[in-house]
Parts: structure tokens; sequence; C-alpha cells
């Protein structure tokens, strides 16, 4: 759920966006004398419902998180006129700890006052607080004698934490071994050893540390479930059964262990068996997109139709994120059922993910940017399979050959195999029924059905025709796979060595590259790269630019050169292993210049003028942005850097900013200008405002965007002094760069500050 509050003039009088996340959700639900469905006009006097401005959130009890409790609380309270919450009473609680941190937080909450005939009105309403703790959540690590935690090991811990919920898989595996190798019996590092492994598909390894966490501690309140889920990884059902009960039995109402069970028995085709623990799962946590899906898809499979529609559309409900469209839609498409329906919610999935594939920078290109091709991958061949269901060939052919080159699957392999058969085109139908089979022994985070590898066999198998050598055909599938994303250029000044690149493909599938490491007389490639015809095409109905990863090679005894595209899930892969921080080296970092604020977590380097000091830093949680404040003793004139994250482009960041700074008495934004800090395009901003008191403020905003990540730098002063600043506010506009979003860290010296 989303919040917008407003930093006082002291925190520079600026407007943060501040995003909920998974841990703790709050939703409020009308009660008696609003008017609603139950309580419409025509039964008497009902009032317009109260709209919360300011929501509080809650602080997670640490007893509650360390026991693993959670679950829903209602709370009743009165909305008065004021727009105060009045009388917060509990309904129904989880325990005793998270009941009082609920109504401690609701009761700092504001409304704009409920109305009836125009006018406020005081009104009675329950609201829901949602305690949730994250599925790999875990306490920090004790020392191996048992006794008080050791400073450094919970620092070490504490950034293990933070590098594994930003996806710094790599950075979390190496702080967990540091941690181990200090103190082997920390369970709680094996565990993080453990998921960052998975997470870098490396099953093999994770179910080591996994295994060794729970010989450290057999009483892990979530070590099983974790390993449940490598085992899951691996298809090795039974084993991964087993792990989901022993979690299950430490903890009745662990929903993940219910879910993921669930989840896992839907996949082995045993619905029967899935349902109950998926029921269990959504009795404790009713917002679980997943395991509505899950049940959806099995009501549907045990011939409830109806009532798996339904929980298909609950699921959507409960998550806006494009994976859950693309996921419901497929269900339906996969059973050629309600086609109409599942192209709807596939349009809304595309719609979602296309907007974060615009204006992509290769100097500024992102992890979340490549990953964001791995998931459209997927999106298009839902699209162009339901395309392909409904007899419209045409427009399924462009969705199918753009997804199959970018991230190859057996299903999409399958799909693009039947709309080849179907369009008379029996060889490239075999070749690509091959290919999908030699695709399930790719290493891939999605897991490849069995079923979609089977049924690629039986049709390969019939449209060859008996006297066909499919093992030979399945032999050559796998040297096409290898081939279909390789180009070769010639090499005729006979040069030698290797490079990285990172290209774009925009509209019209015109191709923009750049040289990121390796061999600098490779560079030449670049203009090469750029008008290269490569096997992957972006639908021309797609409005997107799709980033990718590639490597070449040259060798002087060669008369080619090979370039390989890697696919989306390599190349988010490579990236997190480059950006990873290289523990030996951390205890050699010199000391920092008090010129120069540099924090990673903050993504953005600063030069400060002499006497300008850090004064104030707000890390962020769940409800508020990382805020960062510079200041010079005795002056009231203020510096600010913010990191804040949206799901949204930069223009409706643009508009929910402008939206919260007008709230401010007088608020006027005097000028609008493009601007480039470090090579990052943004926007600029000069405002004037008055503040509790009458002090009229001047400040300049300016605002880039990269992803769903916003970055905002502001300077502001009162007016009568702002001047006296100005150059000093320029100087350190102008020194802004953003270090962490290149791909590669060996160029950050690459790009010069904007002068």
């Amino acid at each position: 759920m989303g919040r917008f509050c407003l930093l006082t003039v002291l925190l520079l009088a600026a407007q943060v966006l501040a995003f909920a996340q998974d841990t703790i959700s709050v939703d409020a639900t009308s009660a008696m004398h609003v008017c609603s469905d139950k309580y419409p006009a025509s039964l008497g006097p009902c009032a317009s419902p109260p709209r919360a401005v300011s929501k509080v959130g809650p602080t997670y009890p640490e007893k509650s998180r360390q026991a693993r409790s959670e679950g829903t609380v209602v709370l009743g309270l009165i909305v008065g006129k004021d727009g105060a919450a009045h009388d917060v009473r509990l309904i129904n609680g989880v325990d005793d700890d998270i009941n009082q941190a609920a109504i401690a937080a609701v009761s700092h909450w504001t409304f704009e006052p409920a109305t009836y005939e125009g006018k406020p009105v005081a009104v009675e309403m329950n609201v829901q607080v949602n305690f949730r703790l994250d599925a790999n959540a875990s306490a920090a690590p004790a020392t191996a004698s048992g006794g008080s935690p050791n400073l450094d090991l919970r620092n070490l811990y504490s950034d293990a934490e933070a590098a594994y919920k930003r996806e710094d898989y790599q950075t979390a595996a190496n702080l967990a071994r540091r941690i181990i190798a200090l103190s082997p019996q920390s369970g709680s590092a094996w565990n993080l050893l453990g998921l960052s492994l998975l997470d870098m598909h490396q099953p093999d390894a994770a179910a080591t540390a996994l295994e060794t966490q729970i010989k450290v501690d057999s009483g892990s309140t979530f070590a099983y479930n974790n390993l449940g889920r490598v085992y899951w990884r691996q298809r090795r059902y039974e084993d991964a059964e087993a792990q989901f009960r022993k979690q299950i039995v430490i903890n009745p109402r662990d929903h993940y262990a219910h879910g993921n069970l669930g989840m896992m028995l839907r996949d082995e085709k045993k619905c029967s068996d899935a349902m109950p623990e998926l029921e269990k799962a959504l009795e404790i946590t009713p917002n679980h997109a997943e395991v509505w899906l899950a049940r959806g898809e099995c009501d549907i499979d045990l011939g409830n139709r109806i009532k798996g529609l339904s929980e298909l559309e609950q699921a959507i409900s409960a998550s806006s994120a494009p994976n859950i469209w693309n996921s419901a839609a497929y269900i339906l498409a996969k059973r050629n059922i309600e086609l109409e329906r599942a192209e709807k919610w596939s349009e809304t999935s595309l719609t979602v993910e296309s907007a974060r594939l615009r204006a992509i920078s290769l100097e500024h290109l992102t992890i979340e940017q490549l990953n964001y091709v791995y998931w459209i991958s997927s999106y298009w061949d839902t699209r162009g399979y339901i395309y392909f269901l409904r007899g419209d060939n045409n427009n399924a052919q462009p969705y199918l050959e753009a997804s199959w080159p970018l991230e190859p699957h057996p299903a999409t392999g399958g799909h693009l195999g039947q709309l080849y058969e179907k369009m008379g085109r029996p060889a490239d139908a075999i070749r690509l029924y091959a290919m999908a089979i030699a695709a399930a022994d790719l290493p891939s985070r999605a897991k490849a059905d069995p079923d979609d590898v089977a049924d690629a066999k039986q049709r390969l198998t019939s449209l060859a025709g008996p006297a066909a050598n499919v093992a030979s055909l399945i032999a050559r599938g796998r040297t096409d796979l290898v081939a279909m994303n390789v180009i070769s250029f010639a090499n005729p000044g006979k040069l030698n060595g290797d490079a990285d690149f990172t290209i774009r493909i925009a509209a019209g599938n015109s191709v923009q590259a750049r040289q990121i490491s390796g061999d600098s007389s490779l560079a030449k490639f670049s203009d090469a790269l750029q008008g290269a015809r490569l096997s992957i095409r972006i639908p021309s109905t797609a409005p997107v630019e799709i980033p990718l990863r590639g490597s070449l090679s040259c060798r002087a005894q060669e008369s080619e050169c090979r370039f390989a595209v890697l696919s989306p899930e390599v190349a988010v892969d490579l990236a997190r292993k480059e950006q990873a921080t290289d523990i030996a080296s951390v205890a050699e970092t010199p000391a920092a210049d008090p010129h120069v604020y540099n924090d990673p977590k903050m993504g953005m380097r600063i030069s400060l003028p002499d006497e300008w000091k850090l004064i104030r830093e707000d890390p962020g949680s769940f409800s508020q942005p990382h805020n960062v404040m510079f200041g010079k003793l005795g002056s009231t004139a203020m510096f600010m850097l913010t990191r804040e994250r949206l799901e949204g482009t930069q223009e409706l960041y643009k508009k929910m900013l402008e939206s919260g700074l007008s709230r401010q008495a007088e608020f006027k934004r005097n000028g609008e200008q493009a601007v480039t800090r470090d090579g990052l395009p943004g926007t600029r901003w000069s405002a004037t405002w008055n503040a509790n008191g009458g002090i009229a403020y001047s400040a300049v905003m300016e605002f880039f965007t990269v992803g769903d990540d916003h970055y905002r730098m502001t300077a502001v002063a009162p007016h009568e002094i702002y001047d006296r600043y100005a150059e000093t506010f320029e100087n350190m506009l102008r020194s802004v760069q953003f270090p962490m979003l290149r791909v590669d860290p060996k160029l950050q010296g690459e790009v010069k500050d904007d002068k």
C-alpha cells in the first residue's frame, strides 16, 4: 500500500514518497454509519467515508519477530470531526505486543473527516493492520558461546541481511561466509548463505548450507521451510515435503510452509492433497497472491471452474505485480479456457512491465532493468500463445519469436513449434520442438514443467515420423540452442582478446552498443554491433527498449570474432557478481574523506564545501525513503539527498511530488528544465513556499529516475538568504554522481561531472 507524507520545514519541507513493504501493511475497511453496500443511503442517513491522509506505520515488536508471530489485528475506532482517531480499541488480535503496536500506530493516524450533507461528522470504522514477517527473516547471529551477540557479528549480519534484501546476493553470501568464519555455529548465517546461493541458482550448494543450519539449530523456526524450497527447486519432492512438514510441526501456523507445500503439491498434479495446505495458508495470511493462484488453478483442475476463476480474480486483487496478472492469464491459456479474460490480464501485465523498459541508458544500466527483460520475455510468450489459441497467427508470431531467443524455455519453444506447425512450416516446427526439449537442461530460475517437455517430445516424434532419429534431432537442437544468439564478425586485423558489451534494442530493432570491460582494441566492434542483425527482435506493437549483455571473443588465428548475447537471467547473475563487495578488501578501505559523502545505500556521491557537514541521516524503512541532510553551523540553509522507490515512471513521480508540495502554503513552482548529472537525464524545478510561522522559503530541486528508483537533490533556504548560498548549492548539485548505477564498477571514473 502506498503512503505519502510531508517532512517538516526542518527536513527541507520536501515531499517524500514512502511505500510499505511486505513486513507490515495497513488497510482500512468501512464500518457502521459509513455509506457502503452494507449500509446504503436508501436505508437511512450515512456518511461519506473518511480518507486517511497520514498513517503512522507500526513497529514490529522484537519479541514477536523472534517468535515468528504474525497475523492481522482488527481495530475499531471513531474518526472525529477533527479527523483524529479516537477510542481505538481491539476487536481481534494476534498477541499482546503486536496488538499494542497496532493500537499505538493507529492512534496517531489523521483523516480527512467523513461528511454528511457536506459537513464533517464523527463516524465509526474498523481498520486492519497486517503484520507479516519476511519469508526469510531470522534472528541476528549469536556468538559460538551462546552469550550476548558480538557487536561485530551483529554489524556484519545487518550488512548481509541488507545486501540480501536489495538482491545483492553475492555480497550477502560473502558476508555470511565471513560471519561463519568468525562464528561457525551461527545458524542464521548458514541460513542466509543458503538463501543467497539459492537465489544465485546454486541449489546444491544452497542445500549444503541449509542442511548445516539445521545441524547447528535443529529447532529452527525457518530453516526447514527454506531447505524444502531448495529441494523443491531440485525436484526432490519427497524430501521437500518432509522438510515443509517438519516446519509445520515446529510452527503449525507457519503460512510459508503450508503455502509452499500446497504449491509444490499443485506442481506435482496432486491438487486434492494440495487444497488443505493452500486453504490453511490463506486462513493464516488471506492476501497471499501466489497461494490464491495455486488454489484457483487446482479448483479449475478439480472441475470447480467458477470457483477457480473467482480465486484467480482474488489473486490479482491481492497484488498489482505484473507477474501475478501474467500467471493468472497463463493458467487460463494453458487450459484453453476463458481466453478473452486471459488476454485482458495478459495486456495488464505487459502494460505495467513495458513502462519500466523505456528511456534505457547503457551508461546507467541497472540490474533491475536487466531483470525486467527476463519477465517481459515470459509475458510475451503468454500473449503470443493466447493469440495462437484464438487462431490469430499473424499476431502470435512476433510475440513468440521475440520471447523464445530472449529466454529459451521448453514451454515457449513448444508454443512456437505449434505455431510453425499450424503455419505449414514443419521443418521449423521440428527444429523448435528439438530445441525446446534441449532447453529443459539449461539452468534457470523457472522450473520447467515436465509436461511441457513431454508434449514437445510427443509432437517432435509425431511430426518427424517413425523413421526419424529423435535422439539425433534433439542433439542437433542443443547445438542450435547454443548458436541461436551468437553472431560472427570478420577479424581481418587478426585481433586477439575478449570484451564485454551492453546493448540496447529499440524501436525498429535498431541496436546501440557500449563496451564495458575487456580489451580496448575491441572497442571498434561497437559500431559493428549497432548494424548487426540479432535473432532477438521486438514486436512492432511493443513500445519498449530491451537492454542486454554480451561477450565478444576474438582469436588471432581465426578469421571471425564471435559475439554471444547472454540471456537476461545470465546477465542478471553476472551483474550481481560484479557489483558484489569483496569482503577481503573491506578492511583495507582508507579513511573517508570528510568532504565527500558516498554511501552505497543512498546510491549518490556528493562533494561538500568547507564547513558543510552531514547533520542528519534517516536510512529509510518500509515507511520512509532514505534521506540525508547537510548543513553549515549557524546557517538555516540546507541541502538534502533522497532516494525512494516507487513503481512508476518519472512523470508519475513528478505528479505525486508536486501534489505533495502543493500542500505547502503559497507553494509555487517557478520553473522547470531538463538537466543532466553524471550522464543521467533528469528534471530541475525552482520553487517557493511559506512555512508555519510565515517564513518564506526558496528551493531548487532536481530529480532523476532509474527503473523504479527515484533520486532527488533539494537545496533550500529562507528566501532572504538564498542568494547568499546559490553558488554553493550549484556547486553541490554539479558534484553529484551516481556510482552505484554502473553495471561495471571499473567504469566509475569514465563519466565526468556535468559542468
